[in-house]
């Protein structure tokens, strides 16, 4: 019998996170829904407003990141029932997260680009006839549809890696530390908004917010979930699979 080579373990990896359909298919749900339920309010508030002209008095929506937080929950999910399963089926801990890790990019690729072609159908109608938008906001289209895919699946990348990171955290520390981890970093960050502000003002972090450009933003949302990575690998060496 031939050694399995370790690609083609990752490989198996990799699918191990699409045996459960959930991971596509209820963020699939959450996208379809949450668009839906945003052009409903969209086209009741129009129809409320006879007077509105829509080409100067666009309407836009924060719906689209509603997906974005159900993939984090999802990788959250498929990492803490996978995980085990894994384990049991003698997968090294380094090729299920490669393999997991692999499966989160090609996922939030696609979701990028379903997020791309949405934009583009609101761009291309208009806003549905009503200049109502979810995805085709103007700040991330500013640079080119594909410009706002790839931010999309940057979004979409860091979410499900902060979800798994999560969880690893949690099944190597345990729940009371892993709260008290959790509360620690938004101590910290709640300082570092605060001396900010201090020194700055709010008009230099609302003008720095508006001065990114989707290209920074891009490169933003990458540094964390490298980091993400990186952390996951440290943890998921001494995580309890139980």
């Amino acid at each position: 019998m031939s050694r399995t080579s370790t690609l083609s373990r990752t490989y198996a990896a990799f699918r191990l996170q699409f045996l459960p359909p959930t991971l596509i298919s209820v963020s699939l749900m959450v996208f379809a829904l949450a668009w839906a339920l945003a052009l409903g309010i969209f086209f009741w508030v129009h129809s409320q407003v006879p007077d509105r002209d829509p080409a100067s008095d666009p309407m836009f929506a924060g719906s689209a990141q509603a997906p974005v937080w159900a993939l984090a929950f999802m990788a959250a999910y498929a990492g803490s029932h996978t995980f085990p399963f894994a384990q049991a089926l003698s997968f090294s801990r380094k090729t299920f997260l490669a393999g997991s890790l692999a499966a989160f990019a090609v996922v939030a690729a696609g979701f990028g680009v379903l997020f791309a072609l949405a934009a583009w159908v609101e761009e291309l109608t208009s806003g549905f006839g009503i200049y109502a938008y979810n995805f085709a906001l103007p700040y991330l289209t500013s640079q080119g549809l594909p410009m706002t895919g790839l931010v999309a699946a940057a979004a979409c990348w860091f979410a499900m890696l902060l979800g798994f990171t999560t969880v690893m955290l949690y099944k190597r520390i345990g729940l009371m530390n892993t709260w008290l981890v959790i509360l620690g970093v938004v101590v910290v960050m709640v300082a570092a908004v605060l001396l900010t502000v201090t020194n700055v003002g709010w008009s230099g972090v609302w003008g720095w917010i508006t001065g990114l450009t989707p290209m920074a933003l891009l490169g933003w949302l990458l540094v964390p979930a490298v980091v993400l990575a990186l952390a996951s690998y440290g943890l998921i060496r001494r995580a309890s699979p139980v």
